[in-house]
Formats: C-alpha cells, sequence, structure tokens
C-alpha cells in the first residue's frame, strides 16, 4: 500500500511550502488543523487494513498448521502416510524361512498358520507374437530393403527456386521450405504458378498455428494465390481479422521474388515473382550426388558417408559404381560386409545387413537413389502414417459405417447417432477424414484416419484399460509382441481379420485363442494360473490364482519360482480345472515369521497426536480469546505513525501483540473447525472403544479438548492385532467400511477447510489466501477487502491533497497580499521622511 504520513501534511511536497514571514501565521499548522479530519479518515482506514492483515496472518497460519498435517500424514508421497494401509503394512516384517525361501516373499501378517508347500506353476499372462506383414522382410538370416528404381546415369534436374519462404499470420511466423529437386516448371522451363500454389498450400497443411489455445493448419488460416502472371496474395482464410504478410525468403527462392525488400519491409500481403526467369537447370548425376552426405546406423553407430568424386567404371553403368564405392565406403565405416548395397535387376537400390542388425540409410538425395521420403530402414519406422504403410486404399479396409439412415444438413451429412458422414455412409472425424477401426478383445481402441501414425495406433492400444492388451515392436526381430496386461487363465489377445478391423491389416491377420490356425500355434502363448499347494492351519490344500501375487487371511504372498514339483508337471499347462496334489511331491516346505516394527509406527503417531494438539489449541485460542482492553476502558487499535514515533521497537511489539489477541475473536468458520477436528477424534460404538484400546483417548481442560497417546496400549496393540490398528486409522466408507476411521474422517476436514488444489480451494484457503496455493495467495477474500481499503485511502488522500493545495493556494495569496502591503507602507513612510 502506497500511501503519505499521516505526520504530514504535505508529503513531498515541502518545497512548496510557504511558512508566514510575512504575517506571523504558522501556516501549516493552521492547514493540518484545517484537514485533520481528513488525516483521521485516512488513520481509520489504515488501522482498518492493518487489522484486516492481522486477521489474514492469523487465518494462513492455522491453514498452513492444516495442509502441513494433511501433507504430512495423508499424503501417497509422505513416509508417514497414517492414512494409508501400505505405511501399516510395510511396517509388518515378514520373512521366509527354508529350502526354497528366495523363491518367496511376503508382506503383512496373517491371522493363521501358514506354510506353503509347493508351487506347480506360475502364473503367466497370454502372448502372441506375429512377423511385422508392412513392407519390411526377413529371409535367409538377412534382412534386406530395397528402394525404387533408380537411373543414375541420367541427367538430373535441380530447382532454381530452392531456398524458404517465411510467412506471418498475426504474430505467428511460418516458414516453407523448397528443395533442390522439387520441380515448379511448365513446358517452358518457366515458371508454372499453379503447381507452386500447391506446393505451398500442401507445406502450409504440414504446419500448425495457435490461437488462443487453440490449433490449426496454417492452410486452414493462410489463403495463398497466384495470379499467372506471378503475382502472390495472402489473405486471411479465417475471416479473423489476422494480419498476413511476406516477412522474408531466402536462398534461390528469394531472387524470384522481384520487390522483396519492399514487400518485407511494408508488412505486404501481396508479392510477386519473376515468370520469365527459368526454374530449372540439368546437372549431371554423377557430379550431383559427389556431393551430397548419406547418413548410415548401423546397430545405433551413425557414420556419415560421402562419396566424394564418382567416377564410371568401364563396362559399368553409373549406378554400378555407384554402389561399388558407396561399398567401399560402408566397409571403412563399419567393417567388411557388415551393410552392402546392391542393384536388382530392374534397377533398383538395396541394403543388406545379418538379420541380427538394424539398420537405416538416410539421404538428401532420397528421390534420386530411390528413396520416397529420403530415408529406408531395416526395420519398420512406427512413424510413417496408415496411408504410408496400407497404401492409398488401405489395404482394401472398410471404413467405419453410418448408424441407420443417412441426413443431409448444411452441405454435410449425419447418421441417426448423430455422426458425421459422407453420402455413401462413411463416417468422418471433425476434419471430413474417413475414419477406420480397431477392436482387441471386443473392445473399440480408437478410430483412426489415413493420416494416424502406427505409433499413435500402439499407443491407444497400450493405453487402453478395459482392452487388457500391451503391443510392442522389436526392430530387431522385426515382429509385433502382443501381451495380456493381467497374468492368468482369463487373459486373452484376440482380433478379427474381417475386413473392417483395422488390427488385422496391420498385425498380420486375425487371432482367436479359440481357433488357432498351425501357423500361429507356435506363435500363441495362453495364459495360465499359478498352480500353489499349502498348509492353513494344519489342512493342506491346493489352489489356482490369476496372479503370482496372492493373499491368504491377510498376509500377501508372492512367488517368483516352482519348487516341489512332481513328475506329472510337463510341458503343456496346468488348467485350473485340473490342478491337484498330483502335481507336487513331498518337500521342504517355506515358512513365515512376522514382526512389527512398532517405532516406526509409534514415533508416527506420537508426533501426528502432537502435531493435531497443536493445531486445535490454536483454533479454539484464535476465536475464543477476547480483545484486550486497555486501562481507558478502550480497545487496543493498531498504532499509527504518530503513535510510533515515540515508542521504541520493544514497545510496539508488546503492544502489537495485545492488539492482535482477539483479533479472529467469535468467528464462526474456526468454532466450526475445532468442533469437527474434536468430533474427529471422539466417535461413538465400536469406533470409540477400539481407539481406546489401542491407546488414543481424549482429555479435557479449561474447554480444550485435546487427545493423548499410551505408548505402552499402542506397542501392545500392534503385537497382539496390527490390523485393527491399520483400520481405526485408514479404513472409509468409500472403500466399503460401515464407518470412517480417525485419518479419513481429519483428512476430509482438512480438505473442506484447507484444500489447496481444486476449483474450490479449502475455506480458510479462499477466505485467507495460502502460501500453499499461489492462486490463492493472489485471490482471496481478506486481500480482496484490503485492496478495497486501499483504495479508499487512496480516495482520501487525494480529496485531503486537494484541499492543501486550496488552503495553501489561499495563504500564499494571503502572504503575497500583505507583503505587498507592507511595501506599499515603506514607500509611503520614506515619502512622509519618517513621519
Amino acid at each position: 500500500m502506497s500511501s503519505s504520513s499521516s505526520g504530514s501534511i504535505y508529503g513531498n511536497r515541502t518545497n512548496n511550502i510557504i511558512s508566514g514571514l510575512a504575517s506571523g501565521l504558522d501556516t501549516e499548522s493552521m492547514i493540518e488543523g484545517l484537514v485533520q479530519s481528513y488525516q483521521q479518515k485516512i488513520s481509520g482506514l489504515q488501522q482498518d487494513r492493518t487489522k484486516l492483515q492481522w486477521q489474514q496472518e492469523a487465518y494462513q497460519s492455522i491453514s498452513d498448521k492444516l495442509v502441513e498435517f494433511a501433507r504430512k500424514y495423508t499424503s501417497y508421497t509422505s513416509s508417514t502416510n497414517l492414512h494409508s494401509s501400505s505405511f501399516f503394512t510395510k511396517a509388518v516384517l515378514t520373512s521366509t524361512a527354508g529350502k526354497y525361501a528366495d523363491l518367496v516373499s511376503a508382506s503383512g501378517k496373517s491371522s493363521s498358520s501358514i506354510t506353503l508347500d509347493g508351487v506347480a506353476q506360475l502364473a503367466t499372462a497370454a502372448r502372441y507374437t506375429v512377423g511385422n506383414s508392412l513392407g519390411i522382410q526377413s529371409s535367409g538370416g538377412k534382412n534386406t530393403v530395397t528402394g525404387d528404381k533408380v537411373s543414375l546415369d541420367d541427367k538430373t534436374k535441380l530447382s532454381a527456386m530452392d531456398g524458404s519462404l517465411t510467412l506471418t499470420y498475426g504474430n505467428q511466423n511460418v516458414s516453407i521450405d523448397f528443395g533442390e529437386l522439387e520441380l515448379f516448371a511448365d513446358e517452358n522451363n518457366k515458371l508454372d504458378t499453379e503447381k507452386l500454389a500447391e506446393a505451398i498450400n500442401e507445406k502450409l497443411g504440414e504446419q500448425d498455428i495457435t490461437i488462443s489455445g487453440n490449433t490449426y493448419k496454417a492452410s486452414d488460416c493462410i489463403e495463398v494465390s497466384i495470379s499467372e502472371s506471378g503475382t502472390v496474395t495472402l489473405s486471411d482464410k479465417r475471416d479473423a481479422g489476422n494480419s498476413v504478410f511476406i516477412s522474408g525468403a531466402s536462398g534461390n527462392f528469394s531472387s524470384m521474388v522481384t520487390n522483396l525488400d519492399s514487400a518485407v519491409k511494408g508488412k505486404s500481403s501481396s508479392f510477386s515473382l519473376s515468370t520469365s526467369n527459368e526454374v530449372t537447370k540439368e546437372v549431371d548425376t554423377a557430379e550431383y550426388l559427389s556431393d551430397k552426405t548419406i547418413s548410415v546406423t548401423l546397430n545405433g553407430q551413425t557414420k556419415q558417408i560421402k562419396l566424394d568424386n564418382i567416377q564410371k567404371e568401364d563396362g559399368k553403368s553409373f549406378a554400378e559404381s555407384f554402389v561399388d564405392a558407396l561399398n567401399e565406403k560402408m566397409s571403412q565405416a563399419f567393417g567388411s560386409g557388415k551393410i552392402q548395397a546392391s542393384l536388382t535387376d530392374d534397377g533398383a537400390l538395396s541394403f543388406t545387413s545379418n538379420s541380427t542388425n538394424t539398420f537405416s540409410v538416410t539421404t538428401s538425395a532420397g528421390e534420386l537413389l530411390g528413396m520416397e521420403d529420403g530415408t529406408l530402414t531395416s526395420y519398420l519406422d512406427t512413424s510413417k502414417t496408415l496411408e504410408d504403410l496400407l497404401g492409398e486404399d488401405m489395404g482394401g479396409l472398410k471404413a467405419l459405417q453410418a448408424v441407420g439412415s443417412i441426413t443431409e444438413k448444411d452441405g454435410n451429412y449425419y447418421d441417426e447417432a448423430g455422426n458425421r458422414v459422407d453420402k455413401d455412409g462413411n463416417r468422418l472425424d471433425s476434419d471430413g477424414k474417413v475414419l477406420y477401426g480397431l477392436t482387441i478383445n471386443g473392445v473399440e481402441i480408437g478410430q483412426y484416419t489415413k493420416d494416424t501414425a502406427l505409433e499413435a495406433v500402439i499407443n491407444g492400444i497400450n493405453s487402453n484399460t478395459q482392452a487388457g492388451v500391451n503391443v510392442s515392436y522389436s526392430q530387431l526381430t522385426n515382429q509385433f509382441v502382443f501381451t495380456a496386461k493381467e497374468t492368468g487363465e482369463g487373459g486373452r489377445i484376440e482380433f478379427a481379420d474381417d475386413g473392417s478391423n483395422l488390427a488385422g491389416k496391420l498385425f498380420g491377420g486375425g487371432v482367436d485363442p479359440d481357433a488357432l490356425t498351425e501357423a500361429q500355434k507356435d506363435s500363441y502363448t495362453a495364459g495360465q494360473d499359478a498352480v500353489i499347494q499349502a498348509t492353513i492351519n494344519g489342512e493342506q490344500m491346493v489352489f489356482t490364482r490369476s496372479s503370482n501375487t496372492f493373499d491368504i487371511d491377510g498376509m500377501s504372498i508372492t512367488v517368483s519360482g516352482t519348487f516341489n514339483q512332481s513328475d506329472k508337471v510337463g510341458s503343456d499347462p496346468i488348467k485350473s480345472s485340473e490342478a491337484s496334489e498330483d502335481y507336487f511331491t513331498a518337500g521342504e516346505s517355506v515358512t513365515f515369521s512376522t514382526k512389527t516394527d512398532t517405532d516406526t509406527i509409534v514415533d508416527a503417531i506420537k508426533q501426528m497426536v502432537e502435531d493435531y494438539n497443536e493445531i486445535v489449541t490454536e483454533v479454539k485460542k484464535a476465536y475464543s480469546d477476547m480483545p484486550l482492553q486497555q486501562t481507558n476502558g478502550s480497545r487496543y487499535e493498531p498504532l499509527t505513525d504518530e503513535d510510533k514515533a515515540d515508542m521504541s521497537e520493544s514497545e510496539i511489539e508488546a503492544y502489537e501483540e495485545k492488539a492482535k489477541t482477539g483479533i479472529l475473536f467469535m468467528d464462526q468458520d474456526l468454532s466450526s473447525l475445532y468442533s469437527a477436528l474434536r468430533s474427529a477424534v471422539t466417535p461413538g460404538g465400536t469406533d470409540g472403544s477400539i481407539l481406546r484400546s489401542i491407546g488414543i483417548e481424549t482429555s479435557y481442560s479449561e474447554g480444550l479438548t485435546t487427545i493423548t497417546l499410551d505408548e505402552e496400549a499402542l506397542r501392545q496393540a500392534l503385537d497382539t492385532n496390527p490390523d485393527q490398528v491399520k483400520d481405526a486409522f485408514t479404513k472409509s466408507e468409500e472403500n466399503g467400511a460401515s464407518t470412517n476411521g480417525l485419518m479419513t474422517s481429519i483428512q476430509q476436514i482438512t480438505d473442506r477447510y484447507a484444500a489447496t488444489t481444486g476449483a474450490v480451494k479449502g475455506i480458510l484457503i479462499e477466505k485467507a489466501g495460502s502460501k500453499y496455493s499461489p492462486t490463492a495467495a493472489l485471490d482471496n477474500t481478506m486481500l480482496d477487502k484490503m485492496e478495497d481499503i486501499d483504495e479508499q485511502i487512496s480516495t482520501w488522500q487525494d480529496k485531503m491533497s486537494d484541499k492543501v493545495d486550496y488552503y495553501t493556494n489561499k495563504f500564499t495569496q494571503l502572504e503575497m497580499l500583505i507583503q505587498q502591503m507592507n511595501s506599499q507602507s515603506s514607500t509611503l513612510s520614506g515619502l512622509m521622511g519618517g513621519y
């Protein structure tokens, strides 16, 4: 808050004060008296603001303690989370003993006597491995990748327009790059404006522009048209009022812009291209390639290969000489024969390596070397789109179809379910692209278009919780591996190849666990349950579980290997329905012993009790302490600047401590908070009895209810019945209990009064803000009130300044008049000779 000291009415304008030199009047004191009412109003408002600030600090002191309590005892990131069952479970140390103890681990304490007598079979997940069918194939222990046919003995046409063009839309730039091999020539080798406009719009479609948090294709924002005379016109395609202009060009493309400098400086939405220049030139392919670099990556190691000046060998074509030179360079880079290039019978360039290797070949001259996108890989490039992998017709895949009848509205078609479709009934996305569905285990994973990358499909499968399947691609084996997310016989991997399921097209056809083909029988492994033998309270039994981690009467047991199997266990999985003692043989069992780490739990509960008592004590004191009165019966009010002028720092501190007492007296929110905290630790019925039995009781003194801890009783309870202690703290109605445990009840209170996240914060956070909630620190009720007072103070200061200026002006005129009269008197006296 910026305010002038109430000790001076002039603030920083003391140089403008005219004292009563002529009149002998104390003008400053007189003006102070005249504006005293304004000063009193400002001082009163400053005191009100100070009280609000003290109240805010008092609220924040309480809310900070609630936040810290919640983070310490109810947060899953805390090592003392008394609200978590795992905190109590981890404190119960369970050890295993016996010949096979290293194959078994356990946690928790069981109410039963348990020995694990054998594990005939571990639980496994269903798994299906299928070779990639999307173009990369292996044979004879070799990986061979082949591009398109090449004609390296011909001349190569290069663009005279390579370079870049930069357009600005609003405040965002879009850069369009043109390569040497991108040609925009007509039959006369002059600029073909239609080809160029098409290329520019296509490149705009590959870039995004973000407007007000929304992302659009640049081609949906920028309209580019080129006249036959070469005039390029830019406009806002969205009609959103954004400026569109050329902001730069580079390379040979810049020489094609006839008015580049003026267009850029003027932020012009139109510029001219030369249509008289030749836009291509011919060079020897050998000469062109000799300057290019080929990047070869073998098993993660990348080498840059430059062929320099390639000489055509006698009796060989330039393509054959190029391959010989390339092989020599690759042998030098990686070693002889690790990766080799060759020409197929029809003149296509191929690369071959051992099937245990992975490799990629990349070059900017990809178009000349038969690499459509400049790269050949020995593995499937999952970043490629579905159209890249399946072809323009998506391998004949049938699109998602309309639901019911189709109706037309505003030039668009919709089915009965409101889905957008085309006139043929094919489902469309919001951009009008045809949608294809992918279903696994009877669950539709998602809807995809031709432009969807394969990696997005794989991520969609892996993130889908209902389908219950993960899929990965191995570059080394060139295979897709499907794995059920859960172990056990219930896990399945199933998808159809019915002409409308994208999964069938991408992953080598359909698979049905109940009707596997001969080729699939070696590739599909069904999930299996764990088969276990245990003795529980003297009774030996055989049971199965879908997971290798299972619970026996409160103890969680994990098995990592088999033991005490009989000869009957063969290579075929044991079905749950057939599990029996026949699959086990007599042998040494695994036994369990438990010990509770009571110190960890007791220390945490002891500290929680202390922190709880500190909170309730401060809350009760804050709203029940009455404001103090001075000896004259008046309340302590915040000190003004004049008051502080004659006081020492210790005197000010002592005074303000008294003035802050009772600053939140009778506050209803704090009264309700105290009642809620007290109720949480004084449950009735069975819950109250259990808390008392584990050493947690309440104490009442001078109107304050706190909790006490009988450490000996708590330790005894942890030794005899740790689960009861755990439930007393952690149980919740949300998880099926009939009542809430102690920490659940307290957590609900801390959330209600001190939640720092979410659209609605806790009651005290909304009221006074908190250092733990940045947004609430800048937007809270107390701050709004203080800002309102600041505005009032500013208004009254302006009023007082105006009055001071008014009276100063009047007294100045009086002084000037008196000085003038004194001067005239002196003159008359002089004329009269002193008479």
